[in-house]
């Protein structure tokens, strides 16, 4: 009998934990019906912030994950990964701990509403993190789900830096939005200090297009007003009750990873 679909949801923001946008409520909802479904096994990897906090909600480090030196171009950083449970339900979630750049009491801004002046390295420090913990782990997703601006360079690597690995090498990717907009973008100078492909999808491009632009499936979500997400065509629109978009999430899935899934 084949295994369970492996799904990794790589992603900026995690309700409870993290919430900016709606979409952070699906990126929490799903996995837990998938795994009460059957048929599915998911790792959840977001980034640890400043307001997160580790007593509240009894994070650890896991020591065997952590000490990975991570290639930040002219810099280097030392991922830290701790985990924890998702209050009331039986699924983990991956902390990308970093003391100097996620503990921060913002995702993309501080509380006066200034935007980072490093988001992009930020993004490489969280894509190559994620990618590294997975390596870590010795664990082959089926399908990767990224979601948020942060985790927009993630089909980027799977895609050049991780072609031909063993374990992502056959990966389906997803990306949705946030529906976060910045307008920063990699020049080649930069991409290639930052070991990125000199890939006209990348290069000058705002992050929030390069996700989609090398991804296998776009999916979109609502906003906060309950309207579907600007995203580009032949995207997939999950929105409706939670049983309603968890079903339509399952088919995708399952058809992406060439396994048969009841809808």
């Amino acid at each position: 009998m084949p295994g369970p679909v492996r799904i990794l949801f790589a992603s900026s923001e995690v309700t409870p934990f993290a919430s900016r946008s709606p979409m952070s409520d699906l990126i929490r909802n799903v996995p837990e019906y998938l795994h009460e479904y059957g048929g599915f096994e998911s790792r959840i990897m977001m980034p640890r912030y400043g307001t997160i906090s580790e007593r509240r909600n009894r994070l650890h480090e896991v020591i065997r994950l952590s000490g990975s030196i991570i290639n930040l171009g002219d810099t280097e950083d030392i991922l830290k990964v701790k985990v924890a449970s998702i209050p009331g339900i039986r699924l983990q979630v991956y902390f990308m701990d970093s003391q100097e750049y996620f503990k921060r009491k913002g995702i993309y801004e501080d509380r006066e509403g200034t935007l980072f002046s490093d988001n992009l390295t930020r993004a490489v420090l969280f894509a190559r993190s994620v990618l590294t913990t997975a390596t870590n782990l010795g664990w082959s997703p089926d399908v990767v789900h990224a979601h948020g601006w942060l985790a927009s360079l993630l089909p980027v690597l799977i895609r050049s830096e991780y072609a031909e690995s063993p374990l992502f090498g056959n990966s389906k990717v997803f990306y949705s939005s946030d529906g976060f907009k910045l307008d920063e973008s990699f020049s080649a100078k930069q991409a290639k200090l930052f070991g990125l492909p000199n890939d006209e999808r990348l290069i000058g491009k705002p992050l929030s297009e390069v996700g989609p632009a090398f991804s296998d499936l776009v999916i979109s979500g609502p906003d906060e007003s309950g309207e579907p997400l600007e995203a580009p065509e032949n995207s997939v629109y999950l929105i409706g009750s939670v049983e309603e978009v968890t079903n339509t999430a399952a088919a995708l899935y399952g058809r992406l990873a060439d396994a048969t899934v009841e809808a």
